[in-house]
């Protein structure tokens, strides 16, 4: 369950808004690659789905926490910030977990309003 004291809908859409250059729906909907309604279900339900999180930090490395508290860094990779994220060489995982899985975790500590434990990541 969210709680509402740590995020707020409104300012996380202007945060994703501003880190992608997005000034409207429509704009947002094609750097999410959904439709414009998408964005308005999800402007109706006041969330934002956990995909868009995964997305933003897959294409630009902007931190789903920073997305939905406006706390920590911006990015999780600055010297990354505008190009695709590829597998960092150095991150190494002692459960052998894919990438993919990497970046759930990534996502589902963000939803669960925590932030994400580093030690546990290497």
């Amino acid at each position: 369950m969210m709680d509402n004291n740590f995020f707020d809908y409104s300012l996380a859409m202007e945060r994703i808004k501003t880190v992608t250059g997005c000034k409207t729906q429509q704009d947002l909907a094609k750097f999410l690659g959904v439709s414009q309604s998408c964005i308005s279900d999800a402007k109706k339900r006041m969330a934002i789905p956990a995909e868009w999180l995964l997305k933003l930090l897959q294409k630009q490395g902007i931190n789903p926490d920073w997305i939905r508290s406006g706390l920590g860094a911006q990015y999780l990779h600055p010297s990354e910030s505008h190009s695709d994220i590829r597998p960092n060489s150095q991150i190494k995982s002692t459960s052998g977990c894919m990438m993919q899985d990497f970046f759930f975790s990534i996502v589902r500590s963000a939803m669960d309003g925590r932030p994400m434990d580093s030690k546990k990541l290497v």
